[in-house]
């Protein structure tokens, strides 16, 4: 499986930044970071950077409403088909961030690890920022109407998001990696999104899917989840309390672990990059679903196929304090944070 998602998200990053030299188009509202600072080279446009350019006013006098009715629908229906998906195994900055796991884990670097109270206390910086995605576009049109203050405020999420000052690295576009000096606003918002973009790297380097945790797009996935035709589930009674879907988890979550009775484990953080499901040495507790229907589930023969997994199983590793170290993800040293015994 890691190899299936390794080639979709090659293809997807591909598609979604180099597609628009070849003539593809995969429409405006895409539910992931295809970044429009990529310029023309790219394959589709990122669902909040439009969103973000209708409510500042781009739009016209009906720059709430008209005419996003159907890109919205289109935007709906992508969710439900592939859900968090997205994150997964189409994201151009999540195959970033796994580009530089992957870097990391040969460099063989230790990686951070978020417990559940630093996840809770990071939780609302996404809801933060998709607030500001929002109101600030709608507030800086009436406010400002067409100066250059409301030109700097009109895509507020897109100047700190850390996909526009890397993403476009990859075309040979560096002017985005530049300070706009055209306003007091300009300098601020650009600056503080260079400082993010630093940030980012360092923490893609130091701890998996680093931005995922903060992102506000995979918050709109996440809170239409339930919704969504594929899905996590877990048989709660054959589940003998491992640990190693948590310990394999690239966003630390505790609840697939912990979780003794739901059958439906798709939870808000979840990328549904099936690290959990291939790694998983009981049959059939974990799997994923399509319309209600299997397609892909956790057996003991994929396990023992898998030497990393079988040996991780093996050594039955102790629960470790926060400043312990520990073996947990393929041979790794993890920095910070505990695990399941």
């Amino acid at each position: 499986m890691s190899t299936l998602r390794w080639t979709v998200l090659v293809i997807a990053f591909i598609v979604l930044t180099y597609g628009g030299l070849v003539g593809i188009s995969l429409g405006d509202f895409l539910p992931t970071f295809a970044c429009w600072y990529v310029g023309e080279s790219r394959g589709g446009d990122c669902f909040l950077w439009h969103v973000q350019h209708h409510f500042s006013g781009h739009g016209g006098p009906g720059y709430l409403v008209r005419p996003n009715a159907p890109m919205l629908l289109y935007f709906f229906l992508l969710l439900l088909v592939l859900g968090k998906a997205w994150c997964g195994w189409i994201c151009p900055l999540g195959f970033i961030m796994d580009v530089l796991d992957l870097a990391r884990r040969r460099l063989n670097m230790g990686y951070l690890f978020f417990s559940q109270r630093l996840r809770a206390r990071l939780a609302p910086i996404k809801w933060v920022l998709l607030f500001l995605s929002l109101v600030v576009p709608l507030s800086c049109f009436p406010f400002f109407m067409r100066s250059q203050i409301a030109s700097d405020l009109s895509q507020p999420y897109c100047q700190w998001c850390p996909a526009k000052y890397v993403v476009p690295l990859c075309v040979g576009n560096v002017e985005e990696i530049a300070v706009n000096f055209r306003s007091g606003v300009g300098i601020f918002m650009t600056a503080v999104g260079l400082v993010v973009a630093g940030l980012f790297l360092i923490g893609a380097l130091t701890k998996r899917r680093f931005w995922c945790s903060f992102c506000p797009m995979g918050l709109v996935i996440g809170l239409c989840r339930k919704i969504s035709i594929v899905k996590l589930k877990k048989n709660c009674q054959a589940c003998t309390r491992c640990g190693i879907c948590y310990n394999v988890c690239p966003l630390d979550i505790e609840e697939i672990f912990t979780e003794r009775t739901r059958t439906n484990v798709t939870y808000q953080d979840c990328i549904l990059c099936m690290k959990c499901i291939e790694n998983c040495p009981e049959e059939g507790v974990l799997s994923a679903t399509f319309c209600g229907r299997t397609i892909y589930r956790a057996t003991q023969k994929g396990f023992f196929s898998n030497p990393v997994a079988s040996g991780r199983r093996a050594r039955q590793e102790p629960a470790v304090g926060a400043a312990d170290t520990i073996s947990a993800d393929e041979g790794e040293p993890v920095l910070s944070g505990s695990r399941p015994s």
